[in-house]
């Protein structure tokens, strides 16, 4: 059995291929970083019993949600269940960013980074806590009350979208000769 040749996934310039993943890796744990900063600083205060922090008064406010769910509160109570989708979600999105860091798109390469520090920010409150801490609530049109990880996974789906309706094109293979096209060679 032949090994798979892994050279077309990365830069011949190994320097190359680990200065993109490291620039994006910073990024993706900047990001990970404001949203657990955010939840420590913001919610923590709140869900200890100080009021709400209202930023415009009737549209946005933060204040304190434990999410034992996934989005809207659907799936209450499945932790582990939404744990291990999380982390297996995860270990999927972490192999195709490596293996596509040759993608330069910026759609696709925002999407994997958003995507993959909003996961890791619920993950780790998943671990940590046994749900997600939500704070950002917007009152105006009575929307679910999120947090930065999830603005981050959203945001990257949207971008994923972008990228796949805008800028994707499957790669042609070559056609055979002497397949389909009903001509021999003579």
């Amino acid at each position: 059995m032949r090994k798979p040749d892994l050279r077309k996934y990365f830069y011949d310039d190994p320097r190359k291929t680990a200065l993109y993943l490291a620039i994006e890796a910073v990024v993706m744990f900047a990001y990970l970083a404001l949203d657990l900063l955010t939840k420590e600083f913001v919610y923590g205060p709140i869900a200890a019993g100080e009021p709400d922090i209202i930023l415009i008064d009737g549209v946005l406010r933060f204040t304190a949600v434990e999410n034992t769910g996934a989005s809207f509160g659907i799936f209450s109570d499945a932790t582990s269940v939404l744990l291990a989708v999380a982390c297996v979600t995860f270990v999927v999105l972490a192999v195709l960013w490596v293996f596509s860091v040759k993608e330069r798109n910026g759609f696709f390469r925002a999407a994997l980074v958003l995507m993959l520090a909003g996961a890791l920010g619920n993950i780790v409150d998943r671990i940590a806590f046994g749900y997600v801490r939500d704070f950002i609530y917007f009152e105006l049109i009575d929307f679910a009350v999120f947090n930065f990880a999830d603005s981050g996974l959203c945001v990257g789906c949207g971008c994923m979208i972008v990228y796949i309706i805008f800028f994707y094109r499957p790669e042609k293979k070559p056609k055979n000769k002497s397949e389909g096209d009903g001509k021999t060679e003579a």
